[in-house]
């Protein structure tokens, strides 16, 4: 697939009915969806759409050739194939919209960023957006977990102010502040986490191009810099408030995975190791979610218990599955150590497609979202990009390595939510590849958090 041939001719955005150079963008509009998306969903799926259709209506052949091209056609053939075969036909049509919706979605994403005027800028002006809006999310998210700690429960139970805090679902010593559940938060803070330290790292860009002296500016920008690695951290606290052992996990790599992929940057490696000895700390004084650590590392051989019912059902439907969301009304409840336990999936992303949609279909998904990260990530390392670009790249990958880490335990993809978020960073990934080097930022300090530059 190849890039628009012109990435800047389309940069003023759709100019009826309300978009224009000055008004609401296409970019604008993803990022108020994208600034929204936790807390008025419906609102911005409708932003969301309404993108997707000026898309599809502006590059509906260059969207179909990267569908086609990367194979993503072919799977949601396959998938719609597999509803007419499923055991259970209507659970399974619902089911695909978590799927092929979102395949058109992902390209979309990747065929408008070129359109952008500045579309490096425009990347970094979504992760900014998405990590300071997740700033009141994390606040919640500490005073959730206070208030669901034993002692406050014994204290506050009976307040009329706060008593419907305890008359949801109740998950433990977790928060889960405007998700429907605490895995489901974590699951989306990961995402967030990633692109903070993208931007931590794009903040303290330590390149010698950037000037050295600017007075009026430089205390503006510590400030700013301030918040970023502010937000960045209660990103941290939010996923251990959530109680989710993947989430910590997952976190502790990010980490360490970040600080090897950006060597300029080592003081965030450090920073990470330091990072991963308060949660461990915290761990031990607080435990994990109302769990001890015994306890929650006890408990993990319940994720096994689920893997090897859903292994033992692959044999029974290998090449066209049982049909997508069949595996909670298919498998044998006396086989799960806890009898009374609803298992609502197999805990496992790729154990979930073998069961439910065939190995098939399972290894093609694999191929083709390893081959859009493996080559995206290729084309750039050996592009000669500035370091402030290699950090939103390697931001961007953090994120969704978060979110991919999460599938091997749990699937909150379920969430529209994660699901809009992690197909947005593929669609960037993908995005960033096609982007001609010329148009990559230069050492500009995250050029006062957002402030349009000069035209390149």
């Amino acid at each position: 697939m190849e890039p628009i041939k012109d990435p800047r001719t389309e940069g003023k955005g759709f100019k009826a009915k309300g978009f224009g150079a000055d008004g609401l963008t296409l970019d604008r509009l993803v990022l108020l969806s994208l600034v929204t998306l936790p807390y008025v969903v419906y609102g911005a799926i409708a932003g969301l759409g309404w993108f997707l259709l000026v898309s599809l209506r502006r590059w509906g052949p260059a969207i179909g050739r990267v569908l086609y091209t990367q194979g993503w056609i072919w799977l949601a053939l396959a998938m719609v194939v597999g509803v007419g075969l499923s055991q259970d036909p209507g659970e399974s049509a619902l089911q695909v919209l978590n799927f092929v919706p979102f395949f058109v979605f992902y390209a979309a994403i990747a065929v408008a960023i070129q359109t952008f005027r500045q579309p490096w800028l425009t990347l970094q002006t979504w992760a900014l957006g998405l990590l300071l809006s997740s700033i009141p999310i994390s606040l919640a998210a500490a005073v959730e977990f206070y208030l669901r700690s034993p002692s406050s429960i014994s204290r506050w139970q009976n307040s009329r102010w706060i008593s419907w805090l305890y008359d949801q679902t109740d998950y433990g010593h977790r928060a889960m502040t405007v998700f429907g559940h605490p895995n489901a938060f974590a699951n989306y803070m990961v995402m967030v986490f990633g692109l903070g330290l993208g931007l931590c790292a794009y903040c303290l860009n330590p390149s010698p191009e950037q000037p050295e002296t600017r007075p009026k500016t430089k205390p503006k920008m510590r400030a700013k810099t301030l918040w970023v690695c502010g937000a960045t951290a209660l990103a941290l606290v939010g996923i251990f408030c959530s109680g989710s052992r993947s989430g910590l996990l997952i976190a502790g790599l990010q980490l360490l995975l970040f600080g090897g992929l950006l060597r300029p940057y080592r003081y965030i490696f450090w920073a990470g190791l330091g990072a991963i000895a308060v949660l461990t700390l915290s761990a031990l004084i607080w435990g994990v979610g109302g769990r001890t650590l015994p306890e929650a590392f006890a408990t993990i051989s319940l994720r096994f218990s689920v893997w090897h019912i859903a292994l033992d059902m692959i044999p029974q439907h290998p090449w066209v599955g049982s049909g997508l969301g069949t595996f909670k009304e298919l498998y044998d409840p006396t086989k799960f150590p806890v009898a009374d336990d609803f298992l609502p999936h197999t805990h496992n992303l790729w154990l979930m497609l073998a069961v439910e949609a065939g190995v098939p279909i399972a290894l093609g998904f694999t191929a083709v979202v390893g081959w859009v990260v493996g080559r995206s990530t290729f084309t750039l390392i050996t592009q000669p990009l500035p370091p402030t670009a290699l950090a939103l790249l390697a931001g961007y990958l953090t994120g969704f390595g978060g979110t991919v880490g999460f599938a091997l335990f749990d699937l909150a993809f379920y969430d529209g939510r994660i699901n809009i978020l992690g197909w947005l960073l593929l669609g960037s990934i993908q995005a960033m590849a096609w982007l001609p080097p010329k148009l990559a930022p230069a050492s500009d300090t995250l050029n006062e958090l957002g402030q349009p530059q000069a035209e390149v």
